[in-house]
């Protein structure tokens, strides 16, 4: 199924390889990889490609776009309670592509801004669907019961939505009794 430009950037799955550091299995993971873009993409876009490389590592390597947030890190853990920032509060955070250090703030995702969740799980390894392997994330959380609903992708995976924390901020569970304001929140059923 082939989709074009702009629904990609719509989920966060198919960003998934700009979100971290890929997990390399042994030494000769390069020149099969080499190897793998020869035969399916040609001579001249490999070297054309590893030239690119080069030479951003010759002047230092990638700028970072990401504007720089000093509550970046919280540390977040299983079961505390976030509200999820203003949409203003979080743009701020993103670069001229709507990404977080590779991380797309989908569309799907604005609905629960100024709304609160309990952490689900800290997100530290992840799979990418799309080349096979693992990817490193730092400072990303998965909340409990939200999750993309594949409004205007035709999808209904229903995946988890990732959530890197500077887009959070954490609640004092005493102000409000310990219970979520937010009906979406449902804490799960017993068996």
């Amino acid at each position: 199924m082939e989709t074009d430009k702009r629904s990609a950037d719509l989920c966060q799955i198919e960003t998934a390889p700009a979100t971290g550091r890929m997990r390399r299995p042994g030494a000769l993971y390069v020149p099969m990889r080499i190897g793998q873009e020869l035969r399916s993409r040609g001579v001249r876009v490999v070297v054309r490609r590893l030239v690119e490389a080069l030479r951003r590592r010759s002047v230092g390597g990638r700028p970072i776009a990401t504007p720089f947030a000093p509550d970046a890190v919280l540390h977040l853990r299983p079961g505390e309670l976030v509200r999820v920032k203003t949409l203003q509060e979080i743009r701020a955070t993103l670069d001229g592509k709507g990404k977080n250090r590779g991380l797309v703030f989908t569309p799907e995702m604005i609905k629960h801004c100024g709304k609160e969740y309990r952490v689900f799980k800290r997100l530290d390894l992840m799979f990418d669907e799309y080349h096979k392997s693992q990817r490193r994330v730092r400072d990303t959380v998965l909340l409990e019961n939200v999750f993309c609903t594949g409004a205007g992708l035709g999808c209904d995976r229903s995946c988890f939505l990732y959530w890197r924390e500077v887009w959070l901020r954490r609640v004092d569970n005493s102000s409000n009794g310990g219970e979520l304001a937010n009906a979406a929140a449902i804490p799960p059923a017993q068996h």
